[in-house]
């Protein structure tokens, strides 16, 4: 992490409540952490990570299990940025989603959590480590396997792999989608990369396996 002991934690806050999020920040500024942005959605923090450094995202779940689609969203395009989702207590299956999504840390807020908690939870992933909150640390709700891949994907990159597995070119697929031939270049390169493959046959294959496209 680039955040040290004397450089101050970077944070980014993401959540549909405004409320919320500006007491989230009045809590972690006061404590010495840099809020880099305030934005609405988890969207919105993945293109401002593009150009805005954090060393943390926290994630407002305010819709029940909520947080495993926006911490999926925001670790597909910034994988080595740690998330942490902030949900309710006693809440096996968003703690269960958020943790297959690839968030790092999981923070109830409606068991008496105050400002001190979020921040112990946001040192916590800055430094490396997971963060669990106490009364869940302890519960069986860790998935016992890892998410498929696919399960990681963005909607776009869903597309591009859709499209690959159907013999279309980057140059098709551009024209299809509206977007530059670089842009789906970059795609696939990523699609290789999640999948953890190294030829577009083996694209085609998994497609096949996942379902997104029939073998005829």
């Amino acid at each position: 992490m680039s955040a040290t002991d004397t450089e101050p934690i970077r944070v980014m806050l993401a959540g549909d409540c405004p409320l919320l999020r500006s007491g989230f920040r009045q809590a972690l500024e006061a404590a010495g952490v840099t809020v880099v942005a305030s934005v609405a959605t988890s969207a919105e923090a993945a293109e401002q990570l593009r150009s805005v450094p954090a060393d943390v995202v926290v994630v407002g779940a305010v819709t029940r299990h909520a947080g495993g689609a926006d911490a999926s969203e925001i670790r597909a395009a910034h994988p080595a940025i740690p998330v942490l989702v902030l949900g309710r207590s006693g809440d096996a299956e968003g703690l269960r989603a958020a943790l297959v999504a690839g968030a790092r840390g999981y923070l109830a807020l409606d068991e008496g959590a105050d400002g001190e908690d979020l921040l112990q939870a946001v040192r916590t992933l800055a430094s490396g480590e997971m963060y669990l909150s106490p009364e869940l640390a302890a519960a069986p709700v860790a998935p016992a396997q890892p998410a498929p891949a696919v399960a990681r994907l963005t909607e776009r990159e869903r597309q591009v792999l859709t499209l690959v597995a159907r013999g279309r070119s980057n140059r098709e697929i551009a024209e299809m989608l509206g977007l530059s031939a670089n842009t789906i270049a970059v795609h696939r390169a990523n699609l290789m990369k999640t999948l953890a493959v190294r030829k577009t046959a083996a694209l085609v294959l998994y497609a096949v396996r996942h379902g997104l496209v029939t073998a005829d």
